[in-house]
């Protein structure tokens, strides 16, 4: 699990509040992007991007510069300005009560190099039932510490079961001296872990026949939702719930269907990107 996800550093607790002070005072002009990767409730606002503009959110490589949020935040400012990270892309993530953002990997767009780079977490604001989803466990970033993300060699997503938004603040880094040091020093507590059960056929001829009812009230993307949202309660093995979407449509005799959400799959995972990790040659 190291390899994915740890805890680099702690963070002192008046640090964090006073970041999290910053932000309820700045109001943050919080946008929906990526709107195919989610349920509805991720939101987003860039601190530190290539163009300056707090809606600017399609993570290009870049020395980037402050957005017009930035100077309403001073304590977050300081705590980014002094990390000593050399940064890419800066983020406040907010995660709305409800909200699902779907199993994917990251880093896979054109238009990024192939050079060492992580993702830092730092939750402001959290629940303990806001997780980062991994294939067989899920993780409570508990308020407190700087997290590592490897968001491009692991499919995750997200989810938020609590009564209050999650916000995460999301340093996009490329590898420096300052980041190698934090990892050598890197843990991760055990309290901190879920593991996700198995995926019975039984539970799958259930949600099979869930999905038909939605769909028989003309409810498709609901009944679809409740084969994605599996990834974040299941441990699916080497299958996605892409793969789970195309058995469903493949056992209701619908081939366009299926064959929409294998193509989906390609793209969520980026298995037609050279250089990514889950680059597979013959999807490209």
């Amino acid at each position: 699990m190291l390899k994915y996800t740890s805890q680099l550093r702690a963070i002192p607790r008046d640090v964090v509040d006073g970041m999290l002070d910053d932000v309820a005072r700045a109001d943050i002009p919080w946008t929906e992007n990526y709107s195919r990767y989610q349920s509805g409730g991720w939101k987003t606002a860039a601190l530190y991007n290539a163009s300056g503009d707090s809606q600017e959110n399609d993570l290009t490589d870049c020395a980037p510069i402050p957005t017009e949020v930035v100077p309403r935040l001073p304590r977050v400012r300081g705590f980014i300005e002094g990390s000593g990270l050399k940064l890419m892309w800066v983020r406040l993530l907010r995660l709305d009560p409800s909200a699902f953002l779907w199993e994917h990997t990251d880093y896979g767009a054109h238009n990024l190099s192939r050079v060492p780079r992580l993702r830092l977490h730092v939750p402001l604001k959290t629940n303990p039932d806001a997780l980062i989803v991994l294939p067989s466990r899920s993780v409570h970033m508990k308020s407190g510490f700087l997290w590592k993300l490897s968001p491009h060699e692991t499919r995750h997503g997200a989810c938020n079961r609590g009564s209050e938004e999650r916000i995460h603040l999301i340093l996009d880094c490329y590898m420096n001296s300052t980041l190698e040091e934090l990892i050598a020093r890197e843990l991760l507590q055990p309290d901190a872990l879920r593991d996700k059960p198995g995926l019975s056929e039984e539970r799958f001829g259930e949600l099979c026949r869930d999905a038909d009812a939605l769909m028989s009230s003309g409810r498709e993307s609901a009944a679809e939702d409740l084969f994605r949202k599996v990834f974040h309660s299941h441990d699916l093995g080497s299958l996605s719930s892409y793969d789970l979407l195309a058995r469903y449509f493949e056992g209701r005799g619908d081939a366009g269907r299926r064959d929409h959400w294998l193509k989906e799959k390609i793209t969520f995972l980026n298995l037609n990107v050279p250089g990514h990790p889950f680059y597979q040659p013959a999807l490209a």
